[in-house]
């Protein structure tokens, strides 16, 4: 039996960071991704309106859960600040698997 050390933990969790952000740039494109990793959520000021567009957004992606092209169409006609927001939320939450079938990759 082998033991993991915190290098070990922190590979893992880097690698699945990159492996989440490799597939929400197939939904969200690598823009919004970038910009989404750069930003944390907690430090937005949101308001009811946009709490509400976020509700409205993740139940919209897990309506088309089997659907991803009509995921992506959906996304690609939301506002830049929409998708950003949803791509936050969805990292932040670790909501990919409550939207989407299977890996995009």
């Amino acid at each position: 039996m082998t033991e993991t050390g915190p290098d070990d933990d922190l590979e893992e969790e880097i690698a699945g960071q990159e492996l989440l952000a490799r597939e929400l740039a197939c939904l969200f494109g690598k823009d919004i991704v970038e910009q989404a990793r750069q930003l944390d959520i907690a430090d937005l000021n949101l308001t009811d309106d946009m709490t509400s567009a976020i509700g409205d957004g993740v139940r919209q992606l897990k309506q088309l859960k089997h659907d991803p092209e009509a995921q992506q169409q959906w996304v690609n006609k939301q506002e830049p600040g929409l998708q950003l927001l949803l791509c936050m939320w969805v990292m932040d939450m670790d909501l990919l698997d409550k939207i989407q079938t299977r890996s995009w990759l």
